[in-house]
């Protein structure tokens, strides 16, 4: 397996196609040799997503295969759950959308993830969350840790992992497998309900 990973707070414009060319590079295989590809379709911030889709979805033309979108917080979650493969605890993945909002999602653990609550954006504690943090034991908290979530109340152990390429490439094979690839044109970021501030006018 080949990967290249670095951590940006912004240009990722500048340094994503970069770092494609030495991962092609090093592996000694040209970007048309591709068969299948997958990337992190969102939630996430609004300019990374559309630029992971549209790299996506231009490789995939190119190289004429097949792309797996796949949930952001999935891929976190699959990474903190490979490396605690021997934690039971429930993992809840959390992005910072924009002020208090937060997308949240919940996932059973144990080096295998299956999803419990689907990203939805919230701006306080939902009742659900709530109800995980009281079970025991607590559950990993993967992302951003929001003010309104009272640690102390609502016990967590937050982990920084960063997503891994080594989860994602498991996870897109798997997906690929069941039958969840799509075509290039098809490879979209996701929407959730409330993602923009932005309202129509008349």
């Amino acid at each position: 397996m080949f990967e290249r990973n670095q951590i940006l707070e912004r240009q990722h414009n500048q340094h994503l196609l970069p770092l494609l060319d030495a991962m092609f590079s090093e592996a000694q295989i040209r970007p048309t040799d591709v068969q299948l590809i997958g990337f992190g379709c969102g939630p996430g911030s609004f300019t990374g997503v559309r630029m992971a889709a549209s790299v996506a979805q231009a490789m995939a033309l190119a190289a004429q295969c097949n792309v797996v979108p796949l949930s952001s917080s999935l891929i976190r979650a699959a990474t903190v759950a490979d490396e605690r493969h021997n934690d039971q605890s429930p993992i809840v993945c959390s992005v910072r959308s924009r002020g208090d909002a937060y997308y949240f999602s919940a996932y059973a653990g144990a080096g295998a993830v299956e999803i419990v609550r689907a990203d939805e954006l919230v701006v306080a504690l939902p009742a659900w969350l709530e109800d995980i943090c009281r079970e025991q034991p607590g559950p990993l908290l993967a992302g951003d840790v929001p003010t309104w979530l009272d640690t102390q109340d609502y016990p967590v152990v937050v982990t920084d992992t960063p997503p891994s390429a080594a989860a994602m490439v498991g996870l897109v094979e798997a997906h690929h497998a069941a039958g969840l690839s799509t075509p290039p044109e098809h490879a979209l970021p996701s929407y959730f309900e409330g993602d923009s501030p932005w309202r129509p006018t008349e």
